[in-house]
Order: C-alpha cells, then structure tokens, then sequence
C-alpha cells in the first residue's frame, strides 16, 4: 500500500507513514468504478420500492364475486427494511471491496511491475527494487521480472547483486536458453566494465557451449598448442607454439614454470642434441592465464666437435691474430660482446685481428643439421706497450677536428649540422714505414637516432699520438696522413 499523501511505499500493518507522518486509513478512497456499482445498486432498489410504471390489465367481462377483506399492509415499514437492507449491503461493499483491491494489489504481479515503473521513471530506483521483489515472490519463475530486478540494481549501481541474480537465472533449471542466454550477455557487460576479466573467462569456459564460446573468443585464454607431441627424434627439431587469440606465449626449456620474465615465443624453437621440457603459458591480452601445458622432447643427434681457440685467454700488450681451428662439416659463428652466438652471428672466414681493450670472444661450430657444440670462450685484454693510451689517441683526433672546425664545441656538435660527432677506436693497424697506429672510426649522432658511422676513418700514432687521416694512395695500399 503507498500513502496517500506522499506516495512512500507502506509496510502492511503501519497505521502511520514513516515518511511524512500521515495517519492512514484502513479503507481507502472510493475508485470510480465502484462510485459506478454502488450506484447502479441503488437505482435498482429504488425501482423495487417505486416501479416508474404498472402494466395495464386489459378489462374482462367477468362475474363479480365478492374477496374477503384483507388486513392492511403498512407501507412505511416495507420502504424501512428496504432501506436498512440496501444501507447494510452499501456498508459491507464499501469495507469489503476496497480490501479486496487493496489485497489484490498487494497479490498482483502486473501492479507491482507497473508501480516499479512509474519509479523508475522517476530515477527512484530503490523503491522499484521493492516493488519488483514483490512482483518475483509472487511469480518466482517469471524472466522478465528478474531480468528487471537486475537491471534496477545496474541502475542502481548495485552491480554485485545484479550479477547475483543473473547468476541464479543461468544455474536455475527453470529458465530457457534464450533468457538464460540474456543473462550471459548482461555479465560479461557488468564484468568488462567492472575489469573482472579472469570472471568473464571462467564463466564462458564454464557454459560449454559453442556459440558463446565464439562469439567470446578474445575474452578467453587457451592453453598453447604444441606443433608436435612429446617422443623421441633422430634431428634437430624446428617446435612450434600456436594460440589463435591475440596475447603472448612464455615458454621455459628446463620444466619449470613460465613467469612472465620468461622467454616470449616469436618463432619455431630450434631443440638440438639433448633432453628438454618444453613448458609454455598463454597470456590474453587482458592478462588472463591460460593453463600451464608442458611436452617433452629427447632430440638423439650427436653434436658437432668444439672450435679449436689455440690463443689463450689473457692480457696481450702485441696485437695477435685469433686463429680458429674449425670441425669438420661445421661452421664456426663468433660474437665479441659476450653474448651467445648463432647462425645470424658473424661467420669466421679467417684470423680475426684481435681487438684493443678488453673483449669476450665466444665461438660455435654449427653442422649442416643445424646442431650447435658447446661453446668455446676467450677473454682478451689488449693495450700496447705505449705511453699514448687509447684515450689519448681518441682526444687527439677530437682536438684535430675541432682545429679544422668540423666539431664547433667540446660535447662534439657538427658545424652547420643539427647532430654531433664522436670518435670510437676500433683496433691497432700497422701502416707499412711508419708503425703502429688506433685506428678510429667517426660516428654522427642525431637526437632520437641511431649512431651512424660516416665513410671517414681516422688514427692516430700509438706511439706520437699524432692525429692522422687513414686513406688507401694510388697503390691501394693503407696510409696515415697527417691532419
């Protein structure tokens, strides 16, 4: 029941309201269609007590015969019962009638949704909350009761709740496909923009059914597919790593778990001689993770022999020549930074002069299968038996640049150019008649670009410190002038 001053919903057995105070009647106003009945009631007994006509009795011929008188009847108190009976039945509809609309009411699904309609129309959500809550214990099994339920409570922002009972819907025998299907859609909504998106993927794994499935593929993360499954194999395999959503594979070599520190797959995993676990993890592009897959692999091939380094690790103050001796049917890739070398690595093709400073060589030999050997590692320290350091020499030509006014300040900057110059020594090269000289490439440098290195080539003495241009004279031959 709702005031009737206020309109605030009415707790059944309040005889005031709790919101303005109004006392409330038990029996509410007449509707005009009762106004209606009640008057047609009257109208009826009025024509009992008064008929507006008699019928004419057409006139007989007949013998008169004379009637025993009869006792008078009293009018008056005929007219009286009539009245107190029609007053009594107006009495007892006017009590009963309204109690029944108001029980009707209280009992009727299609007024409570309309109620819970006029509120929402207002933007008072709450109180279509408890107008449609009655509306569902009155018809529990009705879809579009609850699916309003919920969508109160979005408006609301009640998200939890409405997700509640969505939920319910979709685990409730009681309910179709297709409404249960509405649920579905109305969740992931709620969720995506909550950001709950490891819900979203537990709740359409969940379902089993197809359509759903696709139709919310990129919310989902699969397990990684293996190109080929765990056993044995007489050569080097090229492992594939498939996911047809959009996100990242990690993977590990040894077994154990991927973390997102791991390796990331970009291409084929090349496996050679030996025994591995492959065990990967996929990562959607909402961060959701997949279940944690593993296959294992024993690839039986023989690895090729080591490179032979003759030339021991240590500190050199002479320039040598790093000779390798390489297996055969093998091919011998090196780095000079430390780092793991592969077939994209730089191919030796003969004695590599060994560089100035100090610097890791590693060397493998890799067969026509593609097999690796172990590594070979050589650390080298080499600085000449000079008083010109390397960066002395380095200074040197920087000052002769700046002389000749290339460089126009102290931090390198290009005359009449945006960038700046730098000078960075790459080996000690012997010029035939006049010794041993660093020399020294020239790099220009521009903001928010990579270093290139220009076609000049510089030295300087590594005995004078004397700078120096390096060009090749009419005989192809390697010289130093001086700048």
């Amino acid at each position: 029941m709702d005031c009737p001053k206020c309109g605030f919903i009415l707790i059944d057995d309040r005889w005031i309201c709790e919101n303005c105070g109004a006392e409330i009647q038990m029996v509410p106003d007449f509707e005009p269609e009762l106004e209606n009945s009640i008057s047609e009631v009257l109208l009826n007994v009025a024509d009992e007590i008064n008929p507006g006509r008699k019928e004419e009795v057409p006139e007989k011929t007949e013998e008169i015969i004379p009637k025993p008188k009869l006792k008078k009847v009293d009018n008056n108190n005929k007219l009286k019962r009539y009245l107190i009976i029609t007053l009594s039945i107006l009495v007892f509809l006017s009590i009963t009638i309204p109690v029944s609309i108001s029980i009707y009411r209280n009992n009727s699904a299609p007024y409570q949704i309309s109620r819970a309609r006029v509120y929402e129309e207002m933007g008072d959500y709450e109180n279509a909350i408890l107008r449609i809550k009655r509306a569902d214990r009155i018809r529990p099994n009705d879809a579009e009761i609850r699916l309003l339920w919920a969508a109160y409570c979005f408006s609301n922002e009640d998200y939890d709740k409405a997700v509640e009972i969505l939920l319910e819907m979709i685990s409730s025998p009681r309910f179709t496909w297709a409404e249960k299907d509405i649920c579905y859609d109305n969740i992931i909504f709620i969720w995506h923009m909550m950001g709950k998106y490891q819900e979203i993927n537990d709740l359409v794994r969940a379902s089993r059914d197809e359509s759903l499935i696709t139709e919310y593929q990129h919310y989902l993360s699969w397990p990684p597919v293996f190109g080929e499954e765990s056993g044995e194999f007489n050569g080097s395999l090229l492992l594939e790593l498939r996911n047809n959503a959009e996100g990242k594979i990690y993977f590990t070599l040894d077994g154990t778990e991927p973390t997102a520190q791991s390796r990331v797959y970009t291409e084929p995993i090349l496996l050679e001689a030996g025994d591995y676990t492959i065990t990967a993890v996929f990562e959607n592009k909402f961060g959701i993770l997949s279940d944690i897959v593993s296959q294992n692999y024993f690839i039986n091939i023989k690895k090729p022999d080591s490179p032979g380094v003759p030339l021991s690790s240590g500190r050199y103050i002479e320039q040598e020549l790093i000779i390798v001796d390489v297996p055969e049917g093998s091919e011998v890739f090196f780095t000079t930074d430390g780092s793991l070398p592969t077939m994209e690595s730089e191919l030796y093709e003969g004695p590599v002069t060994m560089a100035l400073g100090y610097t890791v060589y590693n060397f493998i030999a890799i067969n026509a299968e593609g097999v690796s050997s172990e590594v070979v590692t050589r650390e080298f320290n080499f600085r000449l038996n000079s008083d010109i350091t390397p960066e002395t020499a380095v200074a040197n030509v920087f000052n002769a640049q700046l002389r000749r006014g290339r460089i126009v300040s102290l931090d390198g900057k290009a005359m009449d150019e945006e960038g700046y110059f730098d000078y960075v020594i790459d080996s000690v090269i012997e010029i035939a008649g006049k010794g041993l000289f660093y020399m020294i490439y020239e790099y220009y440098y521009l903001s928010g670009e990579e270093p290139q290195r220009t076609g000049h080539i510089f030295a300087a003495s590594a005995f004078t410190g004397e700078a120096a241009h390096l060009i090749y004279n009419d005989l192809g031959v390697l010289d130093a002038i001086n700048i």
